[in-house]
């Protein structure tokens, strides 16, 4: 009996404890993003090709390029809103988007927590709150950080609607899904497993009924998706170019990057938390004894976090394409979510364990992803003012790899005339049927070898922007794509035209010099790019 007042004031102490660590991390979340948002700089490839496709003169025109980019028209609609309202298409007014874009995602994981356990949502926002690629991923000018932030309501909405049917339940269940697969194609599958999860609870109470709302509702989200069919069948007959396999074992390494975050090694912290999930969603589902609280929503968030795990799976699978971090953040969120409501439901001790946890990934965190939050997108922004300000408009400039043509498009204004390898007709967005085409030549970067030669013999400048490969071997002759040992795969091609252009000004400039090394400073390794110029011409 003397425990008992002790038990009763300890209770509301813990509980708001959570509470209030769960609002530190998530305002530690929101300083990294600001960071994020005060240092990225210019936008990179993936980012530019996305503003220019969203900022088309005409929405049929951006429809038309969806198969140029990898997601459905809720962002670039998005991006044209806020680009309309606001101050056009400045680097920092679009960094800005991306920073609400992170921020609502917080703030879907406190709607979700409320909603789906009446709680403050401490292990989602530790784990993916303070995760650099959803920080990075989530907050680029991409649709990963609104279509996270909306499968995160998806997931609560659904649960609202199983326990609670209702035609305002149905209603806001509907709206928020069919949005969800807007924003992105692979959250069809998120939503696909919580309505399965939803099924699942109403089959084991026996509420027949209320799974019909459920089936409505994935229902109203693959409808919405049926117009996409001829855009995606249509744009397969370049994405061969990108088709170059899946692998489990690549794919766990790069999510492995994904999850290492705020520490190397944070990848088996999200392991063994969905091993445990798992366990407690298998005790419930085979041995319901009534020994664990909520076990409806244990139920509901296992099944939900397994098939949409699989579902995810799946999707890469079947796009069959190399995977990067950022492709995991969907995927990071949703689980988050899942294991959140699922370990404060099952583990009367979680709060504390989680408390202490929050606590040191807050501290690891400020210790080692502040210097990489500050991190920028690109150099190409400021590789073009230094050309802007040295190059005569007789120059020549080449960037290479091809697809870095997209962000140089964006920012250079100069006189001068500059092409890839091999020149495109359109750099706006990711043209890989432009560039099948150019494959399927004999000599596709013949006019490049021809006006370097003009550009040298006249006693102008040829400068290289990119990395340009190197090699003292003969290069053999190709035959047109894709009758060569490497089928259909760009990079191949991209490295033979490299390093034929290398060999050639080898032979035939007199003198080069590295104008601009890649960045010392922390740049997104995808686009640090080193520029190199050659002058005179040698016989």
């Amino acid at each position: 009996m003397t425990r008992l007042p002790h038990l009763g004031l300890a209770t509301p102490v813990l509980r708001y404890s959570n509470w209030i660590i769960a609002a530190l991390v998530t305002l530690s979340a929101t300083f990294l993003n600001a960071l994020f948002l005060l240092s990225a700089g210019g936008l990179w490839r993936d980012e530019a090709a996305f503003v220019h496709l969203s900022l088309l003169p005409s929405v049929p025109e951006v429809w038309q390029t969806l198969g140029y980019d990898h997601c459905p028209i809720l962002m670039p609609l998005v991006v044209r809103a806020w680009s309309a309202a606001g101050l056009g298409n400045t680097d920092l007014w679009l960094r800005v988007l991306g920073f609400f874009a992170g921020l609502f995602l917080l703030l879907a994981f406190w709607f979700a927590s409320w909603t789906m356990r009446g709680g403050a949502p401490l292990l989602a926002v530790t784990l993916a709150g303070l995760n650099l690629t959803i920080i990075r991923g989530g907050d680029s000018l991409r649709a990963y950080g609104l279509g996270s932030a909306l499968v995160v309501l998806t997931l609560a909405v659904i649960w609202r609607l199983t326990c609670c049917p209702s035609l305002a339940a149905f209603s806001w269940a509907v709206v928020v899904a069919v949005l969800s697969v807007q924003s992105l194609y692979q959250n069809a599958f998120f939503v696909f497993a919580a309505c399965c999860g939803g099924f699942v609870v109403c089959a084991v109470e026996r509420r027949w009924r209320d799974t019909l709302p459920l089936f409505a509702v994935g229902a109203a989200a693959a409808v919405s998706l049926l117009p996409y069919i001829p855009l995606i069948i249509r744009a397969q007959d370049w994405y061969v170019l990108n088709k170059i396999g899946f692998r489990f074992s690549h794919a766990w390494k790069v999510f492995s990057v994904a999850t290492s975050s705020p520490l190397t090694g944070f990848t088996w912290v999200w392991v063994a938390l969905w091993i445990g999930a798992l366990a407690a969603a298998i005790y419930v589902f085979f041995w319901r004894r009534d020994r664990l609280p909520n076990q409806s929503l244990i139920l509901f968030a296992g099944t939900s976090l397994v098939l949409g795990a699989a579902g995810f799976a799946f999707f890469l699978k079947l796009a069959d394409f190399a995977t990067q971090p950022w492709y995991y953040v969907p995927l990071m969120a949703f689980s988050a979510v899942c294991l959140d409501a699922i370990f404060f439901a099952a583990w009367r001790g979680a709060r504390p364990v989680a408390m202490i946890f929050a606590a040191l990934t807050i501290s690891a965190a400020f210790l080692f992803e502040v210097p990489v939050v500050e991190c920028r997108q690109t150099n190409m922004d400021l590789i073009v003012a230094r050309l802007s300000s040295e190059m005569a408009a007789s120059d020549y400039v080449i960037v290479h790899p091809w697809y870095c043509g997209v962000t140089f498009e964006r920012y250079y204004k100069a006189a001068a005339p500059w092409t890839t390898l091999p020149p495109l007709e359109d750099y706006g967005v990711h043209r890989f049927d432009l560039l099948k085409a150019k494959m399927q030549t004999k000599d596709p970067i013949a006019p490049v070898i021809d006006r370097i030669t003009s550009t040298l013999q006249s006693g102008n400048r040829v400068w290289l922007v990119g990395e340009m490969p190197h090699s003292e071997e003969p290069l053999p002759e190709i035959l047109p794509a894709p009758n060569n040992p490497w089928g259909w795969s760009a990079d191949h091609y991209s490295f033979y035209w490299g390093i034929h252009v290398t060999q050639f000004l080898s032979a035939h400039c007199r003198r080069g010099a590295v104008v601009m090394p890649p960045s010392t400073n922390c740049v997104n390794p995808y686009e640090n790019l080193p520029v190199v110029v050659l002058i005179g011409w040698k016989p």
